[in-house]
């Protein structure tokens, strides 16, 4: 009976992952807010504390990876196929993405250094595959059209579009014997090829010289992102004696589109882009990650990063090599690149242990 009245006591207190859900008069007006839910609501991310340099005693950069295939960083990954839940519930990768299209998120870096940008049409086009379709003697299209050209250079040249020298003289290379590219080893004379054949079908798409139906596309999925890579800074603060940490940038890793198609099983991957975390935050504050175990209190996707409710292990800390990974230094051996991590990560964890021996 207590528990009960317990119960009723607190209901008035539940706020619902579908907003507005019980007062809903339409299914249209699930998920949006009340007129009481939008003035109690916070709209900006909490503001982290100032910090002076002269208070910081002891800080260390570390990077870290998010795998998704961990069951606790599941909220980060799903759900991968929107159309089977509402608005409000998308993945983290959602979030970020959208952003940097619409431009609410300016500026994203080919590095975690946070000096080299990065443009969105380089972006998109990393994230688009296009093959061209083989065709047939009955079907003349893709490749067996470009064929009876008696090659792609002859292709491209055949509608007054022209090919740049060094691509020309690789071919004359390639097909003679004594040339130096016989020279090299099978592995780097495929490597050359691809790059070659890689660059006039770049030429062929941008000069949209074939079909639609001579082609197929591999688009970017929110399912091909496969983990997170996180870079931040444990700092202790003398002033509050407590060790803290602040996610300094983010980016995800996906596979690469056109190794979805030519290695499924496994492809290789990249970093999307990096975003310095700040730039983010108010992105990240207004996209809500689920909660398996409370669905009624779902906390935004910047409070579970800062909060760091998430499983990850360190691949990289600031160092006087150069910031060199862990595999730099233990090569071929996941067990003591794992051992490593862990040790980085309990020396970190003992500064603020030390700090109260006595």
């Amino acid at each position: 009976m207590k528990r009960l009245i317990l119960f009723i006591c607190f209901l008035p207190t539940l706020t619902f992952s579908q907003a507005n859900i019980l007062n809903a008069k339409s299914p249209d007006e699930i998920g949006v807010k009340g007129l009481y839910e939008e003035v109690a609501s916070n709209e900006k991310p909490l503001e982290y504390e100032f910090v002076d340099d002269k208070d910081i005693l002891f800080s260390k950069t570390i990077w870290e990876v998010i795998s998704l295939d961990e069951r606790v960083n599941f909220p980060m990954y799903y759900p991968i196929d929107t159309t089977v839940v509402g608005n409000e519930r998308r993945p983290l990768i959602h979030h970020l993405y959208t952003a940097v299209l619409s431009g609410d998120i300016e500026n994203i870096y080919e590095q975690d250094n946070l000096k080299d940008k990065k443009s969105v049409e380089k972006l998109k086009n990393q994230l688009i595959y296009r093959k061209i379709r083989d065709g047939s003697d009955d079907n003349l299209i893709g490749y067996a059209r470009i064929a009876t050209y008696n090659g792609r250079i002859p292709f491209i040249q055949s509608y007054n579009v022209s090919v740049p020298d060094s691509l020309v003289r690789f071919e004359m290379d390639y097909n003679n014997p004594d040339s130096a590219l016989a020279g090299l080893s099978d592995k780097e004379q495929t490597n050359q090829y691809n790059a070659w054949a890689s660059a006039l079908e770049d030429i062929i798409f941008e000069n949209n010289l074939l079909t639609d139906e001579e082609f197929s596309v591999e688009k970017f999925e929110y399912q091909d992102v496969i983990d997170y890579k996180l870079k931040g800074i444990w700092y202790f603060d003398k002033r509050i004696g407590e060790l803290r940490y602040r996610p300094i940038a983010i980016c995800p890793i996906v596979k690469i589109p056109k190794e979805k198609d030519s290695n499924p099983d496994d492809p290789k991957t990249f970093e999307m882009f990096w975003v310095f975390y700040p730039d983010a935050r108010q992105i990240l504050h207004e996209g809500l990650a689920f909660d398996n175990k409370n669905t009624s209190k779902q906390i935004s996707f910047d409070h579970l990063i800062n909060s760091r409710r998430f499983s990850a292990f360190i691949y990289k800390e600031d160092n006087v090599f150069e910031d060199r990974d862990i595999k730099g230094y233990i090569p071929k051996n996941a067990l003591m690149q794992l051992l490593e991590s862990e040790r980085i990560k309990e020396k970190i964890r003992n500064f603020e242990l030390d700090m109260w021996s006595y």
